[in-house]
């Protein structure tokens, strides 16, 4: 067996956010770009192919930039296809996934539904903002995890400010 993939000249987008191999910073209107395709495509596998599409592994590194910074998701070798029944909002699996990005209700219930997909597209969004590592071990042990360390300095920043969130 053997498996073909198209060529992308400009690798991946955690390649430019973490500047690998000397790659260049990636310009904020390319970042943009970049994250409304991501979000098109995610939005097409949930919405417009039935059964849905669920992909289980949104990172950075399974969008792929071609010659012209256009982004295509990658890496399906998780995916798994949802339910078609208007009464199932979820499938019972095993949580599978890269750590960072696995979102914590999947991990906990074994509930997969498209939320899993948006909390880890959320976790590249926050990428895309930082170009900071969903996962450093590098940083402070309460940093380690970029959704969470977000989460913590949005809480801190809209209680500074006296605003309430909802999370």
């Amino acid at each position: 067996q053997i498996l073909v993939y198209e060529f992308m000249p400009n690798g991946t987008l955690a390649q430019h956010l973490q500047r690998a191999r000397g790659r260049p910073a990636v310009p904020w209107t390319v970042r943009l770009r970049v994250a409304a395709e991501t979000a098109k495509a995610i939005a097409y596998l949930q919405s417009e192919v039935h059964p849905p599409i669920y992909h289980r592994d949104i990172k950075s590194s399974n969008i792929l930039l071609d010659h012209e910074y256009n982004s295509k998701v990658a890496d399906f070798g998780l995916s798994r296809m949802g339910m078609t029944s208007v009464d199932s909002s979820h499938i019972s699996t095993a949580p599978q996934g890269t750590p960072g990005y696995v979102d914590p209700q999947y991990h906990q219930n074994f509930h997969l539904s498209d939320k899993s997909d948006v909390y880890s597209f959320d976790v590249v969004l926050v990428e895309i903002i930082t170009a900071m590592k969903a996962v450093d071990f590098s940083r402070g042990p309460s940093e380690v995890n970029l959704a969470q360390l977000a989460v913590e300095n949005v809480i801190l920043l809209c209680s500074k400010s006296h605003t309430n969130v909802v999370l």
